[in-house]
């Protein structure tokens, strides 16, 4: 590069959940804030100070940036695929053979005037710094009197923090490059935001506090944040979220208020919001869905749980997976243990929809815990190893036990009904007016009614006594000796979805739950013992 010619890197691939919804459909460096694009305002705020050169790191939602190099000749991009486990810190070593004469900068911050147009006849470095009043988050800097930032903390208290973008001269990028690939890799540093690594070498790494008057630089900390600045953001935000609730309610953009996540989870993503004086859910589909959920299946029995009563709370619901609910206030987990008035009412709720009648046409797709299963553990295989081979020995005697319940289902009358298939505590809330609802109902499709009751049973550590308390308040009285067979006998057939279930989630980086190791000592605990209540075994097969 020339001397002093000045370029500038981007920084865009974070996610910013703290934008969600609006961040589940774009990344917030592309939001439209008094009808510009952030990143592009700050492209154009950068070529109208002669930068040329101009790197941006994209992570998140990567492709819906692959139209700038087009859009602005001189602008390259450089992908960052570990945005979602490293700190910006790695995203800065990810495009540090451009450091040089360097403005560092951040997609989503937005600038009232130009701070890239700046007098620096001494080519100092220098980072943006704001007069912070009260508490804040941001990094807190001491100053010298001649104007050296001495020191840094994260959070401070009226004083100085680091906000907007920062300047790195030659030397100064020459020096923060060498100790990034000396210590990317030491235990904690590729987590790092770039300011915090800067800390850690303050006295070989000279900034400048360049000093910006409150309210010149804004970073946008919330949705909140952000409409104090721009009333029209929701307006022009672009989403087909904000125009499934406003068609869905009848409302405005402008109406909702109070947006907050509640959920991001793998196959979906929830965040409450309120029109009037009524709080509502949206449920946001995720990425990951369609490995474990069939919205077909969901859809009618979403529709049809609201209208035999067990959740009254879906307003809306569409294949494509959203969902508008009403808010359930001071929801709270049912609990069967301590409550058998509760324990009833939720034996009930499984008989309602047991006998819910399903019509061909809606195309309900049958709900096959071993397939389901199988198909799981395949999926999970690419990261955990063969585990068709490591746990073939309990493989080998589901698959034996299977078709001896089945054959004892159909002799005995019992046929596929639609059926929840998540069934446990969580899934059961109740309201402050003891009101409750039988909720989430992804997994819903036509099973065999025991397997209701089943992934009840699995998925904790219960004693005999405790399951037969269950099994007695489902069925009604005393098992007969053929129910007992046949109930018993499906528990390692629900447990062995849930184990493979565990394996798959554990596979993509997501929470295994609480009940995947209780599913596996289910799984083993009963097998051998339903196995022998149909005469089989491994070796008399």
């Amino acid at each position: 590069m020339e001397d002093n010619k000045i370029n500038a890197i981007i920084l865009a691939a974070g996610k910013s959940s703290r934008f969600a919804p609006f961040t589940y459909e774009k990344p917030k460096g592309l939001f439209r804030v008094k009808g510009e694009i952030l990143i592009e305002r700050q492209i154009e705020q950068l070529r109208e100070a002669g930068v040329e050169e101009i790197i941006v790191v994209v992570g998140y939602m990567k492709e819906k940036f692959f139209y700038l190099e087009q859009k602005y000749p001189g602008l390259h991009l450089i992908v960052n695929n570990e945005f979602g486990k490293k700190g910006n810190l790695y995203t800065v070593y990810i495009a540090r053979k451009y450091l040089d004469n360097t403005f560092i900068c951040c997609a989503d911050h937005y600038f009232i005037e130009n701070p890239f147009i700046y007098d620096n006849p001494e080519n100092r470095s220098w980072r943006a710094c704001v007069y912070e009043t009260g508490k804040f988050r941001e990094f807190a800097v001491t100053v010298s009197d001649a104007g050296v930032i001495m020191d840094t903390s994260i959070g401070g208290f009226d004083s100085l923090a680091q906000v907007g973008c920062a300047y790195m001269n030659s030397s100064f990028s020459s020096r923060f490059r060498s100790y990034m690939e000396a210590e990317i890799n030491d235990f904690g540093v590729s987590s790092m935001f770039w300011e915090e690594f800067y800390g850690r070498h303050i006295h070989q790494l000279t900034f400048y506090c360049r000093e910006f008057k409150a309210g010149q630089i804004l970073e946008f900390e919330s949705v909140d944040d952000l409409r104090a600045f721009d009333s029209e953001f929701l307006l022009n935000v672009d989403s087909e979220i904000i125009e499934n609730i406003t068609r869905t309610l009848h409302c405005t953009p402008n109406d909702i208020s109070n947006i907050a996540v509640i959920n991001a989870g793998l196959t979906n993503v929830s965040f409450g919001f309120d029109v009037g004086s009524t709080r509502y859910v949206y449920r946001h589909p995720g990425g990951t869905a369609g490995n474990l959920i069939n919205r077909q299946a969901e859809l009618f029995a979403q529709f049809a749980a609201r209208d035999i009563g067990i959740d009254k709370s879906v307003i809306d619901m569409t294949l494509e997976g959203w969902k508008i609910s009403y808010f359930v206030h001071n929801a709270r987990n049912c609990d069967f243990e301590n409550s058998e008035a509760q324990l009833i009412r939720g034996m009930e709720m499984l008989h309602q929809l047991h006998a819910v009648e399903v019509p061909e046409s809606a195309n309900v797709k049958i709900f096959d815990d071993v397939a389901e299963a199988k198909k799981l553990m395949e999926i999970a295989s690419a990261t955990k190893g063969h585990l068709a081979r490591e746990f073939k020995p309990l493989i080998d005697k589901i698959d034996l036990l299977y078709p001896a319940i089945k054959a004892d289902a159909k002799r005995l009358g019992y046929g596929l009904v639609l059926c929840h298939n998540d069934t446990y505590e969580p899934n059961y809330l109740y309201d402050d007016k003891g009101e409750m609802f039988l909720i989430d109902w992804e997994y819903a499709g036509m099973n065999y009614a025991v397997n209701d009751i089943g992934c009840i049973l699995c998925r904790y550590d219960w004693t005999d006594d405790q399951i037969a308390r269950y099994l007695r308040y489902y069925v009604g009285h005393e098992l007969t000796n053929d129910e007992r067979r046949f109930y018993y006998g499906f528990i390692p057939i629900s447990a062995f979805y849930w184990f493979g279930w565990g394996l798959y989630k554990g596979s993509v980086g997501d929470d295994d739950s609480f009940f995947f190791l209780p599913a596996y000592r289910n799984l083993v605990r009963f097998i051998d013992s339903a196995l022998e209540s149909y005469g089989l075994s491994i070796n008399n097969n």
